[in-house]
Parts: structure tokens; sequence; C-alpha cells
């Protein structure tokens, strides 16, 4: 090539830069120093480019006198840094803003950033800590992809993701702490965190998707709380010193290898291999049983186990997934419960030998499951409906130390398994071995209070028992009945009663008797209030009352028995009390008839003492004389009425005169 040539080609490619400039960076870009920058709608700056060469830098609050509120894509990628502060401000940190940058060894970024975008830090390999402020909800994939030197993340506490392969190969990373805030850890986050020994995952991660943990091979132990409904696919695979998986109950899929090559799944040498209630593999072996309280079979969990030949799912297994019985070659019969409620696409695909499936249910319930293509050597298989359900099911008596519940009976069945919840378990109360006997009575329970119980059938299979689902009531038993009931008080036109608290009640109801009939008098609305007072009542008279406590169970009261209690209100005081006659030596007093007593007392004072000075036996006997007093004296006297109550006096108030002898 000529040197013209060569001259000509620069000039033309001079050209073709300056074109290309006008119309990326030259359109809109400014520029102050070593920033290049665009203005954004709202006034602020997003800064696009640096040519500086830096190693420790403090990137400028404003740029042009504008606020600085964004670094934009790629803006210092490839940059020789070494150190970088981020201004407060800014709000986002765009995709592979600071991506290469393979000296840049600290980061500090302000209080005000929302945003991490995508790649934002990948291949800074020098990079050992970063702490995300607590304002940022989220950061794209890969933002801290390969960054092999960190080994220290503090996250925002108002992170909603973890997206996918956001700290893939930073191999040096020893722990994390996932914030309240993350609902999920995305596809590959940690993957090959080979330093990664502990990870605390907080109570709100529902996800945990596919290579999540992938070959974090230094993680022993992990907790996977209550919150986390899907493990996905190879999610700890090759974790190859996880030992100890404690898992929540929340769980509702697992996907393909979610612990392959791991100790935890290699450690268990039983027929069937279990993460929590999920069945997620097995050892090749003609027969495998699943134990209860299953709840479904992950996905692959027994695919390619040729030697298997039969099987007995539990009842309580919902899901059988993706795949679980893919190329059991030999597998000829199943029983599956009626509590499945999904079979996942190819669960049986390839299972050419599968001749009988025995279902607990209906054909009803077998069409209602939802079976997904791929399963057609289940479905094309002699299909034996068991119809072992329990139908039925009632309350058929309460106590308030016992529960008695029925059912129809089930001429399939052979008997009929009781269990009852204490806590947050269900523990077998009761097993009924004939089909003819169609209730059950618990005792011993708790007055006032709820209890569940559940049924299922059962039919023998041989030495196997297969089951139905179950069926669930729940009721409250009646509160007991009051104790310590007792007179507290009398009056001549009242009684009051009182009893102990009762804490099964929420309250109780007063009955007095009138005539043949009892009569509610009372309602008392709070179990701590317990004494009745009824007033209005004839003097001298027996009454009955009887008290019965109440539980309110939802909208519908239920009662313990009655209490029952007599007794007789006072006579009444005596009146038109007077002196009738008057001599130098004595005294006559007369009063009314009262016909509310059985007779009189009358007192005589003698200094500051009241002495007794006559009893009369007979209401009708309506004077009283005194004799022996002196002339010309005062005197004071006064009588009460008495009314027997078996071998009891009561007694009235006392009715007083003051009299004078002439």
């Amino acid at each position: 090539m000529t040197l013209k040539k060569l001259f000509t080609g620069l000039i033309s490619l001079a050209a073709a830069l300056i074109a290309i400039c006008a119309v990326t960076v030259c359109a809109g870009a400014q520029t102050s120093g070593d920033y290049e920058y665009k203005v954004l709608d709202n006034g602020t700056v997003e800064i696009t480019d640096y040519t500086g060469d830096a190693a420790k830098l403090s990137i400028p609050a404003t740029l042009g006198g504008k606020k600085v509120t964004g670094i934009g894509e790629k803006a210092f990628s490839d940059c020789d840094l070494t150190s970088v502060t981020v201004p407060n401000g800014v709000t986002s940190i765009g995709d592979g803003a600071f991506a290469y940058c393979t000296s840049l060894a600290a980061v500090n970024m302000p209080d005000s950033l929302k945003n991490i975008g995508s790649n934002a830090f990948e291949f800074c390999i020098s990079l050992t800590s970063i702490t995300i402020p607590d304002n940022v909800t989220s950061i794209g994939y890969s933002a801290f992809y390969q960054c092999q030197s960190l080994s220290s993340v503090k996250l925002s506490k108002s992170l909603k993701l973890i997206d996918s392969a956001v700290f893939s190969n930073c191999r040096k990373l020893a722990s994390i702490t996932i914030p309240d805030s993350v609902k999920s850890i995305g596809n590959r986050a940690f993957v090959n965190c080979s330093k990664l020994a502990s990870v605390s995952i907080s109570k709100n991660v529902t996800s945990i998707e596919d290579e999540a943990f992938y070959c974090c091979e230094s993680l022993k132990a992990i907790t996977i709380p209550d919150s986390v409904k899907s493990i996905g696919k190879n999610a700890f695979c090759g974790c190859i010193s996880l030992a100890s998986v404690t898992v929540g109950s929340g769980i509702s899929s697992v996907k393909y290898g979610a612990f392959l090559d791991t100790p935890f799944l290699k450690n268990q040498t039983a027929d069937v291999k279990y993460l929590g209630k999920w069945v997620i593999g097995c050892n090749n072996t003609a027969t495998a049983t699943i134990k209860s309280g299953t709840v479904g079979i992950a996905n692959n969990a027994f695919e390619n186990c040729s030697s298997l030949t039969s099987i007995n799912i539990p009842n309580g297994v919902k899901k059988i997934g993706y795949e679980a019985f893919r190329n059991c070659s030999s597998l000829k019969s199943i029983t599956l419960p009626d509590s499945v409620t999904s079979i996942d696409a190819g669960a049986f695909y390839r299972c050419s030998r599968l001749i009988d499936v025995y279902y607990t249910g209906s054909k009803a319930q077998w069409s209602k499951i939802d079976i997904v293509i791929g399963s057609e050597d289940l479905t094309g298989a002699n299909i034996h409906y068991l119809n072992l359900g329990i139908s039925g099911l009632k309350l058929k008596g309460r106590a308030a130390d016992a529960l008695r519940i029925s059912w129809d009976k089930n001429t399939n069945a052979d008997g009929y398994i009781i269990e009852m919840k204490s806590g947050t378990k269900w523990v077998r109360v009761g097993k009924i071995t004939k089909n003819s006997t169609v209730e059950f009575r618990k005792a011993g329970l708790k007055a006032g209070t709820a209890y569940s119980f559940r049924v299922k059938a059962y039919k023998m299979s041989g030495k196997t028992a297969l089951y139905s689902g179950y069926t669930s009531i729940s009721a409250r038993t009646n509160p007991s009945s009051v104790t310590g009931l007792k007179l507290k008080g009398r009056a001549a036109d009242a009684l009051r009663i009182s009893w102990a608290k009762n804490t099964s009640a929420d309250g109780y109801i007063i009955e007095m008797k009138s005539g043949g009939k009892w009569v509610r008098v009372g309602k008392i609305t709070n179990n701590t209030t317990v004494e009745f007072r009824k007033a209005g009542l004839k003097a001298g008279t027996a009454y009955s009352f009887r008290v019965k406590a109440y539980k309110m169970s939802g909208k519908t009261a239920l009662y313990s028995g009655y209490k029952t209690i007599s007794a007789r209100t006072n006579p009444s005081a005596v009146s038109g009390l007077k002196l009738k006659a008057s001599a130098k030596d004595a005294v006559r007093l007369s009063w009314a008839k009262n016909t509310s007593a059985d007779g009189y007392i009358i007192e005589m004072k003698s200094g500051n003492t009241w002495t007794r000075a006559g009893k009369i036996t007979k209401n009708f006997t309506i004077e009283f004389k005194k004799s022996g007093l002196k002339s010309k004296t005062s005197y004071s006297f006064r009588i009460k009425a008495y009314k027997m109550s078996g071998k009891t006096a009561l007694y009235s108030g006392y009715t007083t005169i003051t009299v004078k002898t002439k």
C-alpha cells in the first residue's frame, strides 16, 4: 500500500468517526472535565462516559450546575479505577457501569441509590467487599458476576429479588444473609461460590430458582423456611459438603436434581429419599414404601428405577411431579390415594408394564385429578376404584369432657382410623376394625374447648393397608357446670346468689322457678361476674334458682348442665308498732300481724344493752306485756319478725319504740 493510499484511508476513517460521533455522542451529549453526560427530562444529569485516568475517584455531585442522579450504561467500564465514591443523589447505576474495572477494590455507594443495573460490576476481580444501601430495591442479573475477590456482602433491607447470576463465580464469598424483603433467589444467583459456608434465608423468600446455589462446595448446612414454596432444578446440586438440610412445611414443588451430588442425598440409604415431607429420590429396589405424612413426590424422584415393580403411595400425597416415575420399566401396579390433585407431565412416561392402578377414591374423584400429558401408561392401565371415602361426617353429641362423631358406613372399607389434632400435629386416637361401627367418642377433653378430628377409611390388601383421604370436622365441648353455687345474701324482698368463676365459659344464664316453670331472670355476658341479685321478691318466701354456663361457638351457644339452689327471703319488718296500754309498773305493746313471719322476738334496752324480753311463736299473736317496770320511767323496746327455713331462723329488721310508765 502506498503512503498516499494510507493517508487517504486515515482521512476516510476520521470522517467516519466524526459522523458516528455526530449521531451517538454529540447528539445531546455534554462534557465537563473528564465527564460526558446527558441532561434528563427532570433536569438532572446522567453520566454517560468517563475519559479520565484517575485511580481513586470521587464522582462529582453536580455537572454543569446540574445534580448528578444517574451513572449510565458502561459509563466507567474498563477504567483503571482502584476505588470510587458515588455521590449522594445518585439513584441508579446502569447496566455494565463499572464492568471490567479489574483493579477496582472499593466502591462507596450513597444512601440515595435505588437500582443497580445488570452486569454493573461484572469482572471487577479486585473488589473485596460491598455494602448495598438500604434503599436499593433491585440489583440486575450478573451485577457482580466473576467478582472473584468478593468475600463480604451486605444486602439492602429493601431488596425484593436476588436476580439471576448476581453473585455467580464470587468464589471467595463466605457468607450471605438474605434480608426479609427478598421474595425470590434467582437462577444461578450464587453458582460456584465455592467458599460460601453460611447462608441465612429470610422467612419471606418463596422460591429458590434453578441452580441458585449450584456447586457451593463449602456449604455444609441450610435451613429452608416455611415460606419457601418451590426449589428449582439443581438448586443445591454439587454442594459436596451439604449434609444437613432443614426444610419448612410450605414446599409445593421440588424440581429435578435439587440436591443431586450432595451428602444430604447420598447419606439417605433407605429405599426412598426425602426432603422434609417430599420424596426426592430412591434407591433402585423392587418395592418402595413411602412413609406416612408425605405430601408430594418431586420431579424425577423415581426416574430410571428400573427394578421397581409396585408402589403404594400413602394418603396425604397431593402432587406427583414432572417425570416422577419416568422409565420405571418394571412397574406393574401402583396404589394412588384420593388426596392426589395433580400428576405433572410425563410422570409415568415409559412405564409400559403398568397394568393395575388402585385408586382409593371414586371414579368422579379420579376425573377431577389434573393429569398432564405424558402419563398415558397410567391412564391406559386398569383403574380400580376402591371408593374408600368418608361421607356424612358430623357431630353426634357433646359434653363438657367429651365429643362424639359419626359418619356413613362404607361397605368397601374394612374399618376406620380416627385422628385428633394436638397442637400442630395429628395424633391417632382410635381405630375401628369393622365397617359397621360408624361413630367414635373421645373423652377426657377440656371443657369449652375446640377440637379437630379427621377420619379415613382403610382396606387391607394382603398385609398392606390402603387408606382413603381424610374427612375433617371441628367441634367444641360444652362448658363445665358452675361450681360453688351458694346464697350470698338475702333481704325481705331480694336474694343474692354467687358461684366460682368458670374459665371454660363466656357467661352465665340464671333462671328462677315461677309456678311450675323455669323462667330466665338474668344473663351475664362475661365469666368474671359471678353473682346475681333478684329483687322484687315476696318476704318470707322460698325461691329456687338454677345457673348454667354458656360458651359461644361461632354464633351457636353451648351450655353446661344446671346447678340449682333454693333459698328463702327474710320476713318483712314489723309494722304498726304502738303502745296499747300503760300502768305504773307495766306497758303493753301491739303491732300489725305479719303474714310473712312465724313469730316475733321482743327485746328491751337495759343500759346500753338489748336483752330479749319475749318470744312469740305465732304470727297472729300481735301484742306483748312487760311488767315489773318503774313508775314514770321511759323504756325502749324493739321487735323483729322471724321465719323458720328448715332449722334456720330468718329475721326481719328491727322496729323500735320508746314508751313511758304511769
